[in-house]
């Protein structure tokens, strides 16, 4: 495999989505008190369900129930506004109407009047597109990238209280992934400027609006397909059956389980594991409940189908390698990175295309020390084990590249030897390691509120000894040495 090819897999480690602002706004998951008796004793299950998971279980429900009512509501609408003839029963300019203010209502649920920001960060951005289709439709995307990161920038050091917009990050996060890849997408030719009316029900889907995914507006569009007897498929029911399920399993877990299981009596690098998969399975919990939000509203891309379309938590929790980490992570802010930043610079040169991804990924989350930190670190840790394995690949012809080999690779040891599948174990339970070292910062802390700063990074990483980084550096002049 030539260098240059790695890279679609190198700039990858960009992809960090960083989901416990949003995981905060269900504020008070973390806040309950186990006694003393936690620290050092395990409590009986019968405690720890009736003072931690019962009370989660209905803060989750209330907080999601509106929310999944409304997306509902947005699948009968474009079921009943849905017709396989040419008349429909309501004009497409009622049906958006209808689809986003679904998704307004459900933004003002969670946020209040904050909203204000995102709707004025929207319809600036059309006003963008209007000028730029006109005459300059060949740097509409350009634009509209460089005036979101401009947006962002100003609203978090000048305009917006911090607390305020770290608590509407995610949403703004999502609103910039889908204004951005939209004005790519017009300056490609894939899609011409949609009807102001197409734009809100795109951008303020009851879907997507608060936990994500992203999607484009080509598959956004399937929402207008939606017919009653797809209302009764099986395979729709499943999969929202099953992504709950999941939800409510990782949320239990990450604040509750997890301190259950793992006491505070342990060693501290057993504790860092637990603090990090803490955090991990947080993001699963989002995850799993922004699938189950856009299959209830009727959103079915041809390319995502009903499997799991956000998150592969195993690929996480029991990792090949940590490039297989920041695909896995977040799927669809993957394929955005990809898409919409990696190849559009990487005609400029590779490195000016991996240095753009990472930056675009940093400004997206905002200017945050903590997240910038570990994207840099991520990167490197990344880049020193690709090029790595995929020299002991070369020197021991065997598979042993940080991706999986395809079946018919040249290799003449294949996965399943003996010597191979442990080096490989090996790797993986390394890349368990750093994801420790890197991860558990993300605390519940009260920083968590307003974002963490330098100092709490640092310190963090400073109670183990900076260790990880150590061994990321002796590894890369090992690599140089080999």
């Amino acid at each position: 495999m030539e260098y240059d090819d790695n890279f679609d897999d190198y700039y990858d480690d960009a992809n960090i989505y960083d989901e416990e602002d949003l995981e905060k706004m269900l504020a008070g998951y973390t806040d309950f008190d186990y006694g003393d008796e936690m620290e050092y004793a395990r409590i009986s299950f019968m405690d720890l369900a009736e003072n931690c998971l019962y009370p989660t279980l209905q803060q989750t429900i209330h907080m999601l129930a509106p929310l999944y009512v409304l997306c509902i509501t947005t699948r009968i609408v474009c079921v009943v506004g849905y017709s396989d003839t040419e008349d429909h029963p309501l004009p497409r300019w009622l049906l958006n109407i209808c689809i986003s203010l679904g998704g307004l209502l459900a933004l003002y649920m969670f946020f209040g009047n904050n909203i204000v920001y995102l709707l004025v960060c929207a319809v600036s951005v059309y006003v963008i597109l209007l000028v730029t289709s006109w005459k300059l439709q060949n740097i509409a995307g350009v634009t509209v990238a460089a005036y979101i990161f401009l947006f962002i920038v100003i609203c978090e050091l000048f305009v917006v209280d911090e607390k305020i917009w770290h608590s509407i990050r995610g949403a703004q996060i999502m609103l910039s992934m889908k204004l951005i890849g939209l004005g790519f997408d017009i300056t490609s030719g894939v899609t011409p400027l949609p009807a102001f009316t197409d734009y809100m029900a795109y951008i303020f889907c009851a879907g997507n609006v608060i936990f994500g995914p992203w999607m484009s507006f080509q598959d956004f569009k399937s929402i207008y397909s939606t017919s009653l007897s797809k209302c009764l498929d099986v395979d729709w029911m499943t999969k929202v059956m099953k992504s709950s399920l999941f939800s409510v399993f990782c949320l239990s877990f990450s604040t509750c389980f997890g301190s259950w299981i793992i006491l505070d009596s342990n060693y501290k690098w057993v504790r860092a594991y637990r603090d990090a998969q803490s955090f991990r399975f947080s993001h699963y919990f989002v995850c799993f409940v922004s699938e189950t939000t856009i299959a209830l509203s009727g959103i079915n891309p041809s390319e995502i189908d009903y499997g799991v379309t956000v998150t592969r938590p195993l690929y996480v929790e029991f990792p090949r390698s940590l490039v297989e980490v920041v695909t896995n992570w977040n799927l669809p802010m993957h394929n955005w990175l990809k898409n919409y930043v990696f190849k559009t610079a990487r005609p400029y040169g590779t490195f000016l295309a991996v240095t753009l991804t990472y930056v675009a990924s940093s400004l997206l989350h905002g200017l945050n020390f903590q997240l910038a930190a570990v994207l840099l670190s991520l990167g490197f840790y990344s880049y020193v084990e690709m090029v790595f394995r995929r020299k002991l690949a070369r020197v021991f012809d065997a598979c042993l590249e940080a991706r999986s080999c395809r079946d018919n690779c040249p290799h003449t040891y294949k996965q399943n030897h003996p010597f191979v599948w442990i080096t490989n174990l090996c790797f993986g339970c390394v890349a368990v390691f750093h994801l420790a070292y890197l991860g558990l910062m993300f605390d519940s802390s009260a920083e968590a509120e307003k974002g963490y700063n330098m100092s709490h990074t640092l310190q963090k990483w400073s109670d183990l000894g900076f260790l990880s980084h150590w061994v990321i550096l002796g590894t890369y002049i090992f690599h140089l040495m080999v």
